[in-house]
């Protein structure tokens, strides 16, 4: 097992972390002493982000714990002081759509056909330059740049009502498709755009694989080995950044005429009954 401390410590690693997390809320896995996992998204009491650097720094010495795995909402949020801030949809600034490709490492062939499936049809529907594609692990996800949407569009509809219409389109134009490339369902494509969902970051580690998440560009597919997921030596595309503002409204425009926005739209915050959710996440880890 690699060890997450010295891994971390290189500049490469940390500044890939702080660009992509720079206005999203932040969760990270840690490891006490015992092995056991703890899940944190906050920090006295108020949402965990990286902002820079110096941000990052702090997170690696969260208290006093071994930090395993660093995760990020989709959501880019014009504000981040409070944990209110989190719930609240007009304070979404961007939306990242994300198709979730849940495979295994082992069939990591078959995981790649499906997020070609998903570029082909977004390149047909003139979306190009604001693809990318991370690999997170066992699976992978293809990201739609948050910025390919235009401004003047988002001035009309909430970005994670875009969002998550967009990723549930193409999600069931390819439904039939999908089946074809795996019949028995060992991979599935997942819409997991949620108001609070996380996603493994840019570089992370896997919280249990000895596996680095990279990100590559549509045209690196077909080079691509799990070789390149190595801590040691990975390889790693900083293009994750190129986007082509407006490319994706004629989609964007489509997919809310068919799919309508965030099925559970609410512009108040639901407070709970139970404990925080980074809470329940700990003890379901602990227990497995």
């Amino acid at each position: 097992m690699i060890r997450s401390g010295e891994y971390y410590s290189r500049f490469e690693v940390q500044d890939e972390l702080s660009e992509f997390c720079k206005g999203r809320w932040v969760a990270v896995h840690q490891a006490d002493t015992s092995g056991n996992l703890i899940f944190q998204r906050y920090f006295k009491g108020r949402p965990l982000k990286i902002e820079n650097l110096k941000e990052f720094s702090k997170v690696l010495n969260l208290k006093g714990l071994t930090i395993r795995s660093v995760y990020a909402t989709a959501n880019v949020y014009n504000a981040l002081d409070e944990v209110e801030d989190v719930y609240d949809f007009s304070n979404i600034k961007y939306c990242t759509p994300t198709w979730d490709i849940d495979g295994t490492i082992s069939n990591w062939r078959e995981t790649l056909l499906f997020a070609k499936e998903i570029i082909r049809y977004l390149n047909s529907r003139g979306i190009k330059e604001s693809v990318y594609i991370k690999w997170s692990g066992n699976g992978c996800h293809v990201h739609l740049h948050e910025r390919a949407v235009s401004t003047s569009l988002l001035e009309h509809h909430n970005p994670l009502d875009l969002a998550f219409s967009i990723v549930e389109y193409v999600r069931l134009k390819l439904f039939r498709k999908f089946k074809e490339l795996s019949p028995k369902g060992e991979t599935v494509v997942e819409n997991k755009m949620d108001l609070t969902r996380v996603f493994t970051c840019p570089l992370s580690l896997h919280r249990k694989l000895d596996v680095a998440c990279v990100c590559i560009k549509p045209d690196q597919m077909d080079e691509f080995t799990p070789e390149w997921l190595r801590p040691e030596s990975f390889v790693h595309n900083k293009a994750w950044r190129e986007f082509c503002e407006g490319e994706a409204d004629e989609v964007a425009k489509a997919s809310y005429s068919a799919i309508g926005g965030y099925p559970l739209y609410t512009r108040k915050r639901r407070y709970r009954r139970t404990k925080p959710l980074d809470e329940l996440i700990t003890t379901w880890l602990n227990k497995k």
